[in-house]
């Protein structure tokens, strides 16, 4: 690599810093290519000529909340751990992200104002392969579930995942994201239902 095409990638690479960081703290619809490119220290033009416009920002970010999110949950429900054990630890993580004040990526990057990303295509993209990766992960725990005796075991993948697919768009809606923010034990509550259904009484652990 020369040195001019080292630059402009180092300067893309601050572009993406800077903007991450702005958008993390202040959400998408409050900072500008101007507060970017002032905290950069590049011009508007170098934004403009490496990524076309905020959307092209924006989607990036997105991208990289998305697979943050989704690796982390991959890293829990993957772990040598019971499906109990995994499921509320999930949980934990959800409702750990809304209790130290943090965002979900969905709340002020997918459901902006400004910039309408909720019905931009590549957006979508990025949000069904996620919901895809995520119902591939629950699957496979809701089998150990059942191997373990914690699921009952005539419910079909398909009905299960119909099920996950309608119980994450609670978490992606914008009006119960609000919700959760000022609530965030009703993300445990929502986790103690998905594991021990209406009943609230726990299946004991399989001998």
């Amino acid at each position: 690599m020369d040195g001019f095409t080292r630059r402009k990638e180092q300067s893309k690479d601050d572009i993406r810093k800077a903007a991450w960081e702005l958008f993390s703290q202040f959400g998408v619809d409050k900072v500008s290519i101007a507060d970017i490119a002032r905290k950069a220290d590049v011009s508007p033009a170098t934004i403009y000529n490496n990524f076309g416009n905020k959307e092209g920002l924006v989607r990036e970010f997105v991208a990289a909340a998305v697979n943050q999110l989704t690796d982390h949950a991959q890293e829990i429900l993957t772990s040598k751990r019971s499906y109990r054990e995994k499921m509320t630890a999930f949980f934990q993580f959800i409702s750990g992200m809304i209790a130290n004040g943090r965002r979900l990526d969905t709340e002020s990057i997918l459901f902006t104002g400004t910039v309408d990303l909720l019905n931009d295509p590549d957006i979508k993209k990025i949000r069904t392969e996620a919901q895809e990766k995520m119902i591939h992960l629950l699957l496979g725990l809701i089998r150990e579930g059942k191997q373990q005796g914690h699921v009952n075991p005539d419910l079909t993948e398909e009905a299960l995942s119909v099920y996950f697919s309608a119980f994450m768009e609670i978490f992606t809606s914008p009006k119960l994201q609000q919700r959760f923010h000022h609530q965030p034990d009703l993300v445990r509550q929502l986790g103690s239902l998905m594991i021990d259904g209406l009943s609230g009484k726990p299946m004991e652990d399989s001998e």
